[in-house]
């Protein structure tokens, strides 16, 4: 479609406007009014914001390292202010301080209300740490008073929720540590029960000690074998020496007493002469031995008489064998001791053994509990440091970096707008109705059209021509079309007027006539 046609179709829609032009006039009127009531009856909206930085930067933590745990944010911060601000623990109170406890009379209502205060407050992360807390209402004074009372309570509730989590925390902790203590003595009385009641001493002790009674015992096999082989000697011995004493026993005696004899005479001619008294003596010894023994060669004493005298050497032979026989019971009773000994530390290292289980076991429990009531005390302490910064107003807190300020003009689209676009939006309407109704209708109203048509040939065209009389009753209708219009016009400024300066939407009805 070129430009021609275009305004041949402005041309067609502007002469049925004409014809009908009373209609126009009134539709764009109701249409006029009506735009302009919707803003009269729509609110307007105020809305305002705050700013909170959320501060974790401080000294204390790297001052203190790892000895206290700041209470800190998760990662998504605006997030977790939107919950708390949402929770309707805050939004009661907010309410509540706003409109007053005894403001509502049926608990529903209070919810409708904490429904609506929620729905109008926005909560956005900005760069860093910032985040922004908006509200809009109908009215500027409330959206000023909620809005801060919001960010408020919302502040004062974060820190007494730190401070409450942190002292939470640390009595947890303090309780833990003590439950701990209290199992850790018991363990220590346990462990000092057992040790005092129980003297056997240690594995090493013991097999140390079977070490030794085996390595005796077998000294004492050998032992008992050695006196058994001495005591059945000296029986065979016994058993063939004469009991009583022989010539020849006589003879190797008295020869011993005079080889002595010999000795000391020999012993004392180093240092003496042979007229030194002791020599002679000895001489005199020596010289009766000689003849005793030369007599028991010869066989003249008497046989009666040494027959009468006793064998030394089978009396000699008989106490060895007492002594040995003593001797090997002696060894057969030191054997059974110290087998009773060695029953007794096996025994004993069964005992050991079991003890050693049960200390390993006292002992384990001890360490455990001395170890978790060590990371007890330790984290105790942390809990301590950090309950003391949160109290005091250190780790991350929420800090009034922008303050609110007051709405005094509303946002969106004002009274004033409805006012401006109720005639303009008005006669588009109607433009739009008799253009969809000029494209819908099936007459012709331009001679290209019956060119379209098969078979039909254009000879000319009349243009429309009007008389007199037609335009004498054109002129009243456009008097009286123009009053009406001066009409409305002052009606639609005046009602603006009026609720521009705070007129009641009654006084306005009554302004208007309607």
């Amino acid at each position: 479609m070129d430009i021609t046609e275009i305004f041949k179709y402005v041309a067609v829609v502007w002469r049925e406007m004409c014809q009908r032009k009373f209609k126009v006039a009134f539709v764009v009127t109701i249409i006029s009014f009506a735009i302009m009531f919707v803003g009269i009856l729509r609110p307007p909206s105020y809305s305002s914001s705050i700013t909170i930085f959320a501060d974790n930067q401080n000294i204390i933590k790297p001052l203190l390292g790892a000895k206290a745990a700041v209470t800190e944010l998760k990662q998504n911060r605006s997030n977790q202010v939107r919950d708390i601000i949402y929770s309707p623990r805050i939004l009661s109170e907010v309410v509540d301080s706003v409109y007053g406890e005894s403001a509502f009379s049926t608990p529903l209502s209070k919810d409708i209300k904490m429904s609506q205060v929620r729905s109008n407050i926005s909560v956005e992360g900005r760069s860093g740490n910032y985040i922004q807390v908006s509200y809009k209402d109908d009215s500027a004074e409330r959206t000023f008073e909620i809005l801060n009372k919001v960010v408020a309570v919302f502040i004062e509730d974060s820190a007494d929720t730190k401070r409450e989590e942190s002292r939470s925390a640390f009595n947890f902790i303090d309780q833990q540590a003590a439950s701990y203590k209290a199992l850790l003595l018991k363990a220590e009385d346990k462990l000092k029960s057992f040790q005092s009641t129980n003297f056997d001493g240690t594995e090493a002790e013991v097999n140390s000690r079977i070490a030794t009674l085996r390595s005796s015992i077998e000294e004492l096999n050998i032992q008992i074998q050695e006196s058994n082989t001495r005591t059945a000697s000296l029986k065979k011995q016994l058993s063939r020496e004469n009991k009583y004493a022989s010539n020849d026993y006589e003879s190797a005696v008295y020869n011993t007493q005079l080889r002595e004899l010999k000795k000391q005479k020999a012993a004392l001619q180093i240092n003496y002469e042979d007229s030194y008294p002791a020599i002679v003596d000895i001489n005199y010894q020596i010289n009766d031995l000689e003849k005793v023994i030369s007599e028991v060669g010869t066989k003249k004493s008497s046989q009666k008489a040494v027959n009468a005298d006793f064998n030394p050497l089978y009396e000699e032979l008989r106490s060895l064998s007492s002594a040995a026989q003593i001797e090997h019971r002696t060894l057969l009773n030191r054997l059974k001791a110290f087998n009773r000994l060695l029953d007794e530390a096996y025994e004993r290292r069964k005992r050991i053994a079991n003890n050693k289980a049960e200390l390993s076991e006292l002992t384990r429990d001890y360490s455990v509990f001395q170890t978790q009531y060590e990371e007890m005390l330790t984290k105790k302490e942390k809990a301590r440091i950090s309950m003391v910064l949160d109290i005091q107003g250190q780790g991350v807190n929420y800090k009034l970096q922008e303050a609110a300020t007051y709405p005094n003009k509303p946002i969106g689209a004002r009274f004033i707008h409805f006012f401006a676009a109720g005639p303009l939006v008005a006669l588009l309407i109607v433009i739009a109705i008799f253009v969809a109704k000029i494209l819908v209708d099936s007459k012709i109203r331009f001679s290209s059209q019956i060119k379209e048509i098969e078979g039909v040939t254009l000879l000319a065209g009349i243009p429309h021509a009007t008389s007199s009389a037609e335009n004498r009753t054109r002129r009243v209708h456009n008097t009286f079309l123009l009053l009406y219009c001066i009409v409305c016009m002052f009606g639609y400024v005046a009602i603006a007027l009026a609720y521009k300066y705070g007129a009641s939407l009654e006084n306005i009805i009554a302004l208007g006539g309607f």
